[in-house]
């Protein structure tokens, strides 16, 4: 056996023993062990809290230790707290896993150069304070002073206790029997008859810390300025503490706009001691400046009243204008008396230049504010300071309304937001995003739909925990805005619906009533339009089924309704073959196609919504005239008359086969050796290399990541080889190259995502022909090249999520006759309609309404054997026994927020997965696979994951039974689950700089639970080297030597720190060589305007997608169109964000550049307007920014000159082309141009 355990206590048991703890035993233990070569080690306080258990993973070294203990000179070293401690090995052996996790921790160590005497070290630092007073108020400037207005003052007797990466600020308030609060009267334990006390805890992580002023005079205070609010908890003794809603007695008001809190030190002198926690970088650096303090006078609610009342007031006020007015205050960028001094001029502002203009310059101007403060003057916050920022504003956005192109209504809609916290409320937008059924039907309307975020404060989502209660912030917060709405820009809007995507993402709709036509428009009237729920009587269900009519939707098609027919589904055996899909004849699928004009190959296979049915539909060849068949399946409910399909997905292309986690382990378990996987991730690094290897590969390279297509980046990389410019010259170049290639390194190392070339993800559908038997499938696809592709043979087929080991199984893929109508499909993959059981059910409950399904013909990764996939019952959708009201649906919304555990069910699956010699075949697996499939289903039945939940539905009697009596053995709560095999830890630290991309050593944290440094977070989870495929596979990629190499290696990326001028200025006089007879100097001003609006868009795209202010994204990321982990792990918001980032910045780009290149049709030279035009935007891309740029603090890339590059060069290519051609040539080809 590896490892050790050695029982420690004292020697002689006294009346009152000093208490053991780990912080303090390991620190007296940590010079013993050292000299015996034992650096990690961990201790357990036992109950009785003088004995201990310490673990070591050196069991040899550690027996020495024991022996060395019975020495009489070396045991006179073992005495703590006054008393000797004696220390003998345990009769029993240690945790297996535990002692991996101790190995691993001084492997990582040891090997990148840390020691493990750090995490054991006294801290000789302070980090203790008593505190008198806390104040949460704004700085405000009156006249050149600014002064600290406090608006709520707590004075209570508190202890500030400063971490490694929180302080903490802990006090208690003492309750009568007889007083009720929120969250002592509904989630505390009733008082006691000697009343209750509440031991409340504020947590502020340094990340918020915008800024800190040290008072060192009279007040002793410090002040803190944040960029959101603080976390709260409250809980009655030793229970689990719950997330309060905020500071109690804090008015939501003031949390919402009030982010500067001020504390009173009790001791004068322990000013010098804040500074050296400065000193030591434990705290973020301050200001020492004296702090003017006055009483709020009018309260912030009085003063938030009269400036809705302003609002109101103003009728000819638009909406838009209003809501960003109230967001200036509501979001605490200016306090409400500013914005009502400037509310007027703004009036006057939309009267002259009308609402699209006057709402883009208040947006540019959120931007611009600084956070008010000791160190920011006057001048730069008051009236008139705003009214010339406001002015110039107007200017700018003035001049960009000559290039910016109007917004497709049909398949985009400006959308207002809301993002509400647990103290706060915050206003967003508006913004294009993917339109929906009920968004197209009102787009007149779109400011009176508003799509509402429920986060954390720094922008997280909200996670089930058993451990900490968030039912206050649930139950009473969240629940308050969803049954009492929001107020904003001067309408009251109320809970409408949500998607099944959105419901996932914690985001839904809201509606501020409105008339049309003479009618009123509120939520039941629209929820009546769409259809008949009356009949639906679970709330889930319900929601799901409304929810299709908030699913985006790419385009909308109208269609005769007499085209459409219902056929009956193909059951068998309680089976439907036929789940989710129908067909179309030739004509409509026309029709569909002719709105899809961007993609080069025509779809033969989409999906859809049309009224209240959903699923796929493919082409039937055999169809005549115009015929669109649905089957009983497809309808979810009856729809009113709505005669359009909407196309929310479409087989366009073959998507690549990319395996992941589940699969491989699955795989693994079957049987697939660990040599093909190897191969197929040795395969795709080097594919990485190949990528950086020469211009052309990094041209095709990027295209393959989707990078720079919309700008003409890969075009332009090819052009500027062709004319023998150094582009390993070029920083920006190289970055964007180092940041594509680690988002594809991170993909395989913290994801195993493993690219397959011999397989594909498409659309799944069924053979309406009967021509495939049972265990067969058809798949065609015709590649990006235009080459038809079939599968043939044994293939592996599989869907994601994939838990169960029956979830991948392996079928023949045939072809069929070439008269079959089969044949006309491609980029889809056709089931049969024979046997006893559909294969898609087989593949983890899939069925064809939209299902991507994997297929693999690569024989390395076909098993030899395949088990019996999972058949687990369907779960009745959870009946309340009446109809259901939108009440029920934000209800059942709270409670998915809240009972939610797919994410945690799916992550144990993985750890047990990986300590089980079975792995996904062990019993706890597969009863953790069957929790999956109900945590899946979840959102439409209503039912969540449970003990309970989990016997309702099994067919595993004895592990339920064992749940049932021991909820200690359910596999969630088993005692190794803080340790998780070392593919699952987090990775390095990347930081995004102007310098580049570089990297830390791994995080180890050995700081025990009761140590101070750790104060305000959980310890986190610890690691053990796994010894199956997945570990082998994570630790085979080392990202720092990775890079290292490939700089090394790479002639383009190699940076030799030679002067260089940059490949852009470069350019820039090639065209100037090429073009000295034109003048262009003309446009320089209107160059500037554009490139001004393009970064604030761009800038304005960073603060929206960074998902929390300590990861704040770099421009080169918005260019890129994805999301670099910092430290290996991206989260689930950001995943939801990259599309719709890309999306977002890939319109700017396109509008961009038509601006740039769109020929001035009342010029004279029209041909060669665009040309100077977009030489001027390249003159003043390589400039540097303008004063009003670096105002705003933006940091700086070059992209703007990269499209302008781009544009300059295409103009450039038609001009030489029209040059050598001669004058009457080049006049017919500007004709035929036109």
């Amino acid at each position: 056996m590896e490892g050790i355990q050695l029982y420690i206590r004292y020697l002689r048991k006294g009346p009152n023993p000093p208490v053991l703890t780990s912080t303090v035993l390991k620190r007296f233990l940590a010079p013993l062990l050292e000299p015996f070569k034992i650096f990690n080690f961990e201790i357990l306080i036992l109950k009785s809290s003088i004995e201990a258990i310490l673990t070591s993973h050196k069991r040899t070294h550690a027996l020495e230790f024991v022996e060395q203990c019975k020495n009489p000179r070396f045991s006179r070293r073992l005495i703590l707290n006054g008393q000797r401690l004696t220390i003998r090995k345990s009769d029993k052996e240690p945790n297996e896993i535990l002692v991996r996790v101790l190995k691993r921790e001084e492997k990582v160590l040891l090997t990148d150069g840390a020691t493990i005497a750090l995490a054991v070290t006294t801290d000789r630092l302070r980090r203790q304070f008593k505190v008198s007073s806390l104040a949460c108020g704004k700085w405000e400037y009156i006249g050149p002073q600014v002064h600290y207005r406090e608006y709520f003052v707590l004075p209570v007797e508190a202890t500030i206790i400063f971490g490694d990466r929180f302080f903490v600020l802990d006090y208690n308030v003492e309750l009568p029997t007889d007083e009720q609060s929120p969250e002592k009267a509904t989630y505390l334990p009733h008082p006691s008859s000697h009343g209750l006390t509440l031991c409340y805890r504020i947590q502020i992580p340094y990340s918020a810390i915008v800024s800190t002023v040290l008072d060192p005079h009279e007040a002793h205070a410090v002040v803190y300025t944040l960029k959101e609010a603080p976390i709260v908890w409250v809980r009655e003794s030793t229970n689990h503490p719950i997330r309060a809603i905020g500071v109690n007695g804090l008015p939501l008001q003031v949390s919402t706009s009030c982010q500067e809190y001020r504390l009173i030190l009790q001791d004068p002198s322990d000013i010098p001691h804040l500074l050296s926690l400065e000193r030591a970088c434990v705290v973020p650096q301050s200001s020492l400046n004296p702090v003017t303090t006055y009483p709020a006078g009018v309260s912030l609610e009085e003063q938030f009243s009269q400036l809705k009342l302003d609002l109101k007031r103003r009728s000819k006020l638009s909406f838009g204008v209003k809501f960003q007015v109230q967001k200036l205050a509501q979001n605490g960028y200016l306090p409400p008396p500013t914005v009502l001094g400037i509310t007027e001029y703004v009036s006057l502002m939309q009267e002259k230049y009308g609402t699209p203009t006057t709402v883009a310059a208040l947006r540019r101007l959120f931007q611009e504010l600084p956070y008010a403060g000791p160190l920011v003057n006057a001048d730069n916050l008051n009236t008139q300071a705003l009214f010339a920022l406001l002015g110039s504003n107007i200017q700018s956005v003035t001049e960009e309304q000559s290039y910016r192109t109007t917004i497709d209504a049909s398949t985009n809609v400006f959308t207002y937001r809301a993002e509400v916290t647990p103290s706060a409320t915050y206003l967003a937008g508006p913004d294009p995003e993917s339109s929906n059924r009920v968004l197209r039907k009102y787009s007149g309307f779109s400011d009176q739909f508003l799509r509402v975020t429920f986060m954390d404060e720094d922008g997280g989502t909200f996670y089930f925990d058993r451990l900490r209660r968030n039912e206050a912030i649930f139950h009473e917060r969240f629940r308050d805005v969803l049954r009492n709405g929001i107020e904003a820009g001067g309408g009251l809007y109320e809970f409408l619906g949500f998607s099944h995507s959105s419901l996932r993402a914690q985001t839904c709709w809201f509606l501020a009533p409105f008339m049309t036509h003479g009618k009123r428009i509120d939520a039941d009237s629209i929820i009546s339009e769409l259809g008949d729920f009356s009949h639906i009587r679970s709330p889930a269900k319900c929601a799901a089924r409304i929810g299709q009519a908030f699913t985006d939707t790419s385009s909308s098609i109208p269609i005769d309704p007499t085209y459409v027919q219902e056929v009956d589904d193909i059951e068998r055996n309680d089976r439907c073959f036929s789940d989710g899909v129908g067909t179309c004849s030739m004509k409509v699928l026309e029709t569909l196609q002719a709105t899809q004009k961007s993609f080069h190959i025509p779809a033969t296979v989409f999906q859809i919504r049309y009224a209240g049915a959903k699923g796929m539909i493919s082409l039937d060849s055999r169809l005549d005239g115009h015929v669109l068949r649905l089957r009983p399946s497809m309808i979810k409910f009856r729809g009113t008359e709505d005669p359009k399909i909407e196309i929310c997905g479409i087989a366009a292309k073959m998507l690549p086969l990319v395996l992941n986690r589940q699969l491989i382990k699955i795989l693994e378990d079957l049987g697939v050796p660990d040599e093909a996987f190897k191969d197929l991730q040795n395969y795709a690094i080097d594919e990485l290399r190949t990528g950086v290897s020469s211009i052309n590969n990094a041209a095709a390279f990027l295209e393959q990541n989707n990078v720079g297509m919309t700008t003409h980046t890969t075009w332009l990389l090819r052009k500027m080889q062709s004319l023998g410019l150094e582009l390993s010259d070029d920083k920006f170049f190289r970055d964007v190259l180092d940041a594509v290639v680690l988002i594809q390194l991170q993909g395989l190392k913290y994801k195993t995502r493993i690219p397959v070339k011999e397989g594909a993800t498409l659309y799944g559908i069924m053979d309406e022909t009967g021509t495939l038997a049972e265990g067969e499938v058809y798949c065609a696809w015709i590649d990006k090249d235009g080459r038809p592709g079939h599968a043939y043979g044994d293939v592996v087929l599989a869907r994601s999520p994939a838990l169960h080991p029956g979830d991948i199984q392996i079928a023949k893929a045939v072809t069929v006759p070439r008269d079959s109508p089969l044949r006309q499909l491609h980029n889809c993959i056709a089931f049969s309609s024979q046997g006893e059981r559909d294969l898609p059910s087989r593949l983890a409950g899939g069925d064809l309404d939209g299902d991507h399904y994997h297929i693999v013909w690569d024989q390395s990764l076909i098993p030899k054997a395949c088990v019996e996939p999972a058949s687990y019952p369907r779960l009745p959708p959870l009946d309340v026994g009446r109809a259901i009201t939108r009440q029920d649906m934000s209800d059942f919304f709270i409670e998915f927020m809240e009972q939610d555990q797919l994410g945690i069910v799916a992550k144990q699956h993985m750890v047990l997965a990986d300590q089980h010699e079975q792995g996904t075949l062990h019993p706890d697996c597969r009863t953790l696979a069957e929790m999956h499939s109900t945590a899946v289903d979840y959102s439409k039945t209503g039912i969540p994951v449970s003990p309970l939940t989990l016997g309702y539905t099994s067919h595993l009697q004895l592990t339920i039974h064992t749940i049932k009596v021991n909820e200690e053995n359910f596999p969630l709560n088993c005692r190794n689950c803080r340790f998780r095999p070392d593919f699952m830890a987090p990775g390095r630290k990347v930081k995004v700089e102007k310098h580049g991309i570089s990297f830390e050593g791994e995080q180890i944290d050995l700081v025990e639970p009761d140590d101070p440094r750790r104060v305000g977070e959980p310890r986190p989870h610890r690691y053990y080297e796994s010894k199956k495929i997945l570990g082998i596979l994570y630790r085979s990629i080392d990202e720092r030597a990775f890079f290292k190499d490939l700089h090394e290696r790479s002639p383009i990326l190699k940076d030799d720190a030679r002067p260089s001028k940059g490949v852009l200025v470069s350019l820039w006089e090639y065209l100037q060589a090429e073009t000295t007879e034109l003048e262009w100097e003309h446009y320089v001003d209107y160059a500037w305007g554009m490139r001004e609006s393009y970064e604030a868009t761009v800038y304005e795209i960073i603060l929206q997608y960074s998902t929390n202010n300590a990861e704040v994204l770099e421009e080169i990321e918005v260019f890129i169109g994805n999301i670099i982990c910092r430290n290996g792990y991206r989260s689930k918001r950001q995943k939801e964000y990259i599309s719709s980032m890309k999306e977002k910045y890939d319109r700017e780009a396109l509008m961009l550049m038509a601006a740039m290149r769109e020929n001035d049709e009342t010029a004279g030279e029209e041909e060669l307007e665009a040309l100077r035009r977009s030489m001027a935007c390249l003159y003043v891309g390589i400039q540097e920014p303008r004063e009003r740029e670096r105002r705003t603090e933006r940091s700086r890339r070059d992209t703007f000159a990269w499209i302008a590059a781009a544009a300059a060069m295409r103009e450039l290519e038609s001009y030489q082309e029209d040059r050598d051609l001669g004058p009457l040539k080049m006049m017919q080809g500007m004709a035929l141009r036109a």
